[in-house]
C-alpha cells in the first residue's frame, strides 16, 4: 500500500449495527418475549432495511446468546434457565474478582473516585421511599457500575466476556423481578467493596465482590423460582 492512496473517512455506523442496537434493546426490555419467533420480513418492513443487515445483526445477537437461530425453523429469543443464570453469575465472579485485583493495583485515584461516585448515587436511589419507582434507574446504574469496574482494567477481551455475562443477568433481573427487595444489603456490599478498593486492599476487595455476586445470584434464582418454576435443578447452592 502506498502513502498516496486515499480512503474515505467513515463516520456513520453500519446499518447492521443500528439494527443490532434496536433489536438488542427490544429483547432486553421484554418487548420481545422469551421464546418468541422473530419474523424477519416484519422487522425488515418496520425498519425499512433489507434482510442482509437484519441477518448480520441477528448473528451478533446469537453470539451474545440473546437469540437462537435454528436452520429451517427460524430465529427465536433465547430462554434463560436457572443453569444459564448460575453459569453467568459464576463466570462474572471470576471476571470481576480479577477486575478488582487489577483496579486495586493499577487504577488511578480519579478512576476509583468515579466508582465511588456511582456507589453514592446508588445509595441515594436505595434510600428512596418508593423502591418500585426508582428500581429501573437503580438497575441501570448498578449494571453500569459493574461494567465500569471492568472497563477500568483496560482489558478488551475481559470487557467483551463480561458484557455478555452481565447482560444475561440484567435481562433475568428485568424479566423475573418487579423490584429488588434487598437494596439495603446490595448497597452495604457496594460500600464495603469500594472501601476496599480505595484502600487498595486486593484480598478484601476480591472477598467483597465475590460475596456480593454470590448473594445476588441466590436472590435472583429465588425470584425465578417464585415467578416461573423451571424443571432444571440448580447445580450449586
Amino acid at each position: 500500500m502506498t502513502n498516496n492512496q486515499i480512503f474515505p473517512r467513515i463516520n456513520t455506523p453500519k446499518v447492521s449495527e443500528l439494527v443490532y442496537s434496536i433489536l438488542r434493546e427490544k429483547i432486553i426490555s421484554k418487548e420481545f418475549a422469551e421464546g418468541e419467533r422473530l419474523e424477519l420480513d416484519e422487522i425488515c418492513n418496520h425498519l425499512g432495511v433489507s434482510k442482509t443487515p437484519i441477518k448480520e445483526a441477528l448473528s451478533h445477537l446469537e453470539s451474545e446468546g440473546l437469540v437462537r437461530i435454528l436452520p429451517r425453523s427460524g430465529t427465536f429469543v433465547s430462554n434463560f434457565s436457572e443453569i444459564d443464570i448460575e453459569d453467568s453469575f459464576d463466570v462474572r465472579r471470576v471476571l470481576e474478582c480479577f477486575a478488582v485485583e487489577i483496579i486495586c493495583n493499577h487504577a488511578s485515584d480519579a478512576e476509583i473516585e468515579t466508582l465511588e461516585k456511582m456507589v453514592e448515587n446508588l445509595g441515594k436511589l436505595a434510600n428512596h421511599p418508593d423502591i418500585k419507582e426508582i428500581y429501573p434507574d437503580y438497575l441501570k446504574l448498578d449494571h453500569e457500575f459493574h461494567r465500569q469496574m471492568v472497563l477500568q482494567t483496560k482489558n478488551k477481551r475481559l470487557q467483551e466476556a463480561h458484557e455478555r455475562e452481565n447482560l444475561h443477568a440484567q435481562m433475568a433481573r428485568i424479566r423475573y423481578r418487579s423490584f429488588e427487595r434487598e437494596l439495603d444489603k446490595a448497597q452495604n456490599e457496594h460500600e464495603k467493596m469500594i472501601l476496599a478498593i480505595k484502600e487498595r486492599n486486593v484480598e478484601k476487595a476480591v472477598f467483597e465482590i465475590n460475596s456480593h455476586l454470590k448473594r445476588a445470584k441466590k436472590s435472583l434464582l429465588n425470584d425465578m423460582n417464585s415467578v416461573s418454576p423451571l424443571k432444571e435443578e440448580p447445580r450449586h447452592k
